[in-house]
C-alpha cells in the first residue's frame, strides 16, 4: 500500500507539470544517460588503469623476489664449486651475485608498501645477509685449508648454509604467495569494474529506449492536447461573447491607437449610443473632459502598461444628463490594445449620500448617548452616596435602640418579668435583622455598577476561606468533589456567590449534621458549578419566588433571614452574562447550579 500511494503521488505530480516541462524531462533523459555513460566509461577506464598499474607493480615485486632467489642460488653454487674444486673460476657466479645483491634488495624494498610484506622482506633480507656471511666463511675456510695443504672435507658451515637457504626459500615462497593473492584481488576488482560498466551501459540503453518511446508518446499527446485546447478556445470565445453581451457592466475594447474597437450591449444601454456610431471614435466621446487634471489622469491611465486602479468620473449619455461612472482599464494580451470596464454608480452614489446622512445622525446620537451616560454616571454616584448616607443614618437609630434595650435590661434586670425579657430580646433581633436588611440592600444596589478587577483565583483555596469564615457546626459535612479550577476572574463576585449559597444551605438545614456537596464541570467557554444539600428541599411552586428580593419561605421569627442573599446571587451571576437554576424537590434537598465564564 505505501508503494501504491507513492506511485499515485508521483503520477499526480507528473500530470500537474506543464507539457513543456514534461517534454523537457523526457528529452533530457537520453542526454542524461549519455552523460552518465560517458562518466561511467571514464571512471571505468581510470580505475582499470590504476588496477593495471597495481598488477604490473605486483608482478615486478614477484620477478624481483625470483631474481633475489636466483642470485642467492648463484652465490651458493659458486661457493660450493670452489669448495669442491678449489678453482678460482668457480667463484665468478659468487662474485657477480655479491655485486647484484644490494641492488636487488634496495629495488625490492622501494617497491613494497604493504607493512606485512615489508616485515617479511626484512626477514628475507636478514637471512640473505646470514647466507652471504656463511658463504664468505666457507670460502675463507677453503683458502685456509688450501694454504696448509689440507684436503677438502665436509664442514658444519655447509649444513648451516643449507638451513639458511631453506628458510630463505620458505620466506620467499610465502612472500610470493601473498603477492599472488593480492594479484588475484586486483584481477577480481578489474572484472567487477568491467561487469559494472557493462551493467551501466545496458541500463542506460534501456532508459534511453524508454525515453525515446516516452518522447514519441508525449509529443503525440501534446498534439492531441493542442487540438483540444483549440476547441476549448473556440468555446471560450463564444462564451466570452455571450458574457460580454449579457454582463451588466459596459465593456469597451480599444485598439493600439486608443480608439474604440468593440462596444457591448450594456455599454449601448448605459451611454445610449449605437455601437456603429462609437466604433473607431476616441473614448473622449463617452467620457467628457471635465478639467485638465482629470484629462491628464485619464490619458496617463490609458497609456499605462499595467492595470489601472478604479477611477470615478462622469459619463456622457447621448440623450440626457451626465452620470457618475467607475472605470477600470487593463491591457489585453500581447499588447493588442486595452479593455475599459465602465460601471454606472448612480445608485451607489445615492446610497452613499444616504449613508453619509445616517453617519451624521449616528454622530449626533452618539454625542447624545455620551451625554446621557455621563448624566447616568453622575446619578449613579449620587445614588451610591445616598445609599451610603441612608445606610449610615438608618443604622444610627437602630444602634441606639439596641444599646438602649441592653441598658434598660441591665438597669431593671431584677424587676423585669421573663415575658418582658423575651420582648426585649425580640426587639434586639428585629434590630439585627433591620441592620442586615440595610446591608443587603446596599450590597444589592452596588451589584453590576462597580468595576471589579480580575485576578487569578484558586477555587479550592477560595472555598476553604469561605467555609472557614462561615464557621459551620462541627458535625456539618461540606465536601468539595473533584478538582476545582484555577483561572482569572472577579474573585470578589465569585466569593459572594459561593458564600451566599453555602450560608443559605447551612442556615436552612433542619439538622446540625447535614451534608453539602460542591462540584464543577468544564463546559468549554465556562465552568458549571453546583452547590447541593440534603435539607428539606423547596417545593416547585416556590422555586421562582426565592430569587426575588425580600422573599423567604420561613417566618423571619423562626429563621433570621433578610431575603436578600439569593437575589444578590442571581443579580451577580446575570450581570456576568451567566445563568443560575434550582433543582429541588420537597424533602430531597436542593441543588443550585450556576455557570461562570472562564
Amino acid at each position: 500500500m505505501p508503494q501504491l500511494n507513492f506511485l499515485r503521488k508521483i503520477t499526480t505530480i507528473w500530470h500537474s507539470l506543464p507539457i513543456r516541462y514534461r517534454g523537457a524531462i523526457i528529452i533530457a533523459l537520453p542526454f542524461s544517460c549519455l552523460i552518465f555513460t560517458l562518466f561511467a566509461s571514464v571512471w571505468s577506464k581510470e580505475n582499470s588503469l590504476a588496477i593495471y598499474q597495481r598488477i604490473d607493480h605486483t608482478k615486478t615485486i614477484i620477478l624481483d623476489s625470483n631474481r633475489l632467489l636466483g642470485i642467492l642460488l648463484d652465490a651458493e653454487t659458486g661457493s660450493r664449486g670452489y669448495a669442491i674444486s678449489q678453482n678460482k673460476n668457480f667463484l665468478e657466479p659468487y662474485n657477480q651475485a655479491i655485486q647484484k645483491l644490494p641492488e636487488i634488495l634496495n629495488h625490492l624494498e622501494q617497491n613494497l608498501s604493504n607493512q606485512a610484506q615489508i616485515n617479511r622482506f626484512k626477514i628475507i633480507e636478514n637471512l640473505a645477509q646470514q647466507n652471504i656471511t656463511i658463504l664468505e666463511q666457507r670460502i675463507a675456510e677453503v683458502d685456509r685449508k688450501k694454504q696448509n695443504n689440507i684436503p677438502p672435507s665436509a664442514d658444519i658451515l655447509l649444513y648451516q648454509g643449507k638451513d639458511v637457504m631453506d628458510n630463505i626459500r620458505r620466506e620467499i615462497n610465502a612472500f610470493q604467495e601473498e603477492e599472488l593473492r593480492q594479484l588475484d584481488i586486483y584481477r577480481q576488482e578489474l572484472d567487477d569494474i568491467s561487469d559494472k560498466n557493462n551493467l551501466v551501459l545496458w541500463i542506460t540503453l534501456a532508459i534511453s529506449i524508454a525515453s525515446y518511446i516516452g518522447t514519441i508518446y508525449l509529443f503525440s499527446k501534446l498534439d492531441w492536447q493542442i487540438a483540444g485546447q483549440q476547441l476549448q478556445l473556440q468555446g471560450k470565445k463564444s462564451l466570452l461573447k455571450g458574457i460580454m453581451e449579457n454582463v451588466v457592466d459596459g465593456i469597451i475594447t480599444l485598439d493600439k491607437q486608443d480608439k474604440i474597437d468593440s462596444f457591448n450591449q450594456a455599454a449601448v444601454t448605459m451611454f445610449g449610443y449605437p455601437s456603429e456610431e462609437v466604433i473607431g471614435e476616441k473614448i473622449n466621446l463617452l467620457i467628457p473632459e471635465i478639467n485638465q487634471t482629470e484629462k491628464d489622469q485619464f490619458t496617463n491611465t490609458i497609456s499605462a502598461t499595467h492595470q489601472s486602479l478604479p477611477m470615478y468620473m462622469e459619463g456622457n449619455r447621448q440623450v440626457g444628463a451626465n452620470f457618475p461612472v467607475e472605470i477600470s482599464i487593463s491591457n489585453l494580451e500581447n499588447g493588442q490594445g486595452k479593455m475599459v470596464i465602465v460601471r454606472d454608480i448612480t445608485e451607489q452614489m445615492q446610497i452613499r449620500e444616504k449613508l453619509e446622512a445616517n453617519v451624521q445622525e449616528l454622530s449626533r446620537l452618539s454625542l447624545l448617548l455620551a451625554n446621557t451616560n455621563q448624566a447616568l454616571t453622575e446619578r449613579n454616584q449620587e445614588l451610591d452616596n445616598f445609599a451610603y448616607i441612608a445606610s449610615h443614618d438608618l443604622k444610627a437609630p437602630l444602634r441606639g435602640i439596641r444599646n438602649l434595650s441592653q441598658w434598660l435590661e441591665e438597669d431593671i434586670k431584677d424587676d423585669l418579668a421573663p415575658e418582658n425579657q423575651q420582648q426585649l430580646e425580640l426587639l434586639r433581633k428585629r434590630v439585627y435583622r433591620m441592620e442586615a436588611l440595610i446591608d443587603g440592600l446596599l450590597e444589592y444596589s452596588r451589584v453590576g455598577r462597580i468595576e471589579i478587577a480580575r485576578e487569578k483565583v484558586d477555587v479550592n483555596e477560595l472555598l476553604a476561606e469561605i467555609i472557614d469564615s462561615l464557621n459551620p457546626p462541627a458535625t456539618f459535612n461540606i465536601q468539595i468533589s473533584g478538582e476545582m479550577p484555577v483561572f482569572i476572574t472577579k474573585k470578589l463576585l465569585l466569593s459572594q456567590v459561593f458564600a451566599n449559597l453555602i450560608s443559605n444551605a447551612i442556615k436552612h438545614h433542619p439538622r446540625n449534621n447535614g451534608n453539602i456537596s460542591i462540584s464543577v464541570e468544564d463546559n468549554g467557554d465556562f465552568y458549571k458549578f453546583a452547590v447541593a444539600d440534603d435539607g428539606c428541599g423547596i417545593d416547585i411552586q416556590h422555586q421562582d419566588r426565592i430569587f426575588g428580593i425580600f422573599q423567604t419561605l420561613e417566618s423571619r421569627d423562626k429563621k433570621e433571614n433578610t431575603g436578600v442573599g439569593l437575589s444578590i446571587v442571581k443579580k451577580i451571576i446575570e450581570s456576568e452574562g451567566c445563568k443560575i437554576i434550582l433543582d429541588s424537590e420537597l424533602g430531597k434537598g436542593a441543588t443550585f447550579r450556576f455557570t461562570w465564564l472562564k
